[in-house]
């Protein structure tokens, strides 16, 4: 099913009284994520504010490198996901293959695991040099949210409904059908 839409406001929605709406979506299923890229740069930043910016950068273009290589392929296009990604998707970028979804899908952790492994690494190099406890501190909150609190948000508001058999429900039955047709 292929669909186009001129802004944020046209899309589809598919869940009934408790909808998926943008921006609403966007916030919910990427805070946690986004809470997580902010605590990275914090954490970098006591060392090298430099090196921060690079990383937040970094965060945010692989976000949208995200949109580009996977989302365009997703049955969502065109309508509110979960996450809110398809929206940006739709609004940036042309229309993909839904049959090439499961492949880029595997991409996700090419781009966001850098984003993930910079801080604590960097912060441990740095710890060895000169202990501090802000910076001990800010690694631990920084673990917490990037392989606890964000990857439990994802399950409950994020990209995962097919891939990871996560508790976010398939909307309607043309939805189903594209996603139980892709190899």
């Amino acid at each position: 099913m292929e669909s186009t839409v001129s802004n944020a406001s046209e899309m589809v929605s598919l869940r009934g009284e408790s909808e998926y709406r943008f921006p609403r979506a966007f916030v919910q299923g990427n805070v946690a994520t986004f809470a997580t890229y902010a605590i990275g740069a914090a954490t970098i930043a006591v060392f090298c504010l430099p090196a921060a910016l690079v990383y937040a950068f970094y965060c945010i273009a692989s976000t949208v490198a995200i949109w580009a290589a996977v989302c365009v392929h997703c049955p969502y296009y065109g309508r509110v996901c979960p996450c809110g990604y398809s929206t940006m998707s739709t609004a940036l970028f042309k229309k993909g293959d839904v049959r090439l979804l499961p492949k880029r899908y595997r991409l996700i952790w090419a781009y966001v695991a850098p984003s993930w492994i910079a801080p604590p690494v960097a912060a441990a190099l740095v710890l060895t040099v000169q202990f501090s406890w802000v910076l001990a501190a800010l690694v631990v909150v920084f673990v917490l949210m990037a392989f606890a609190v964000a990857p439990a948000v994802s399950k409950v508001a994020g990209c995962c409904e097919y891939w990871r058999g996560c508790t976010v429900p398939v909307q309607t039955d043309d939805l189903r059908e594209q996603l139980e047709a892709v190899p």
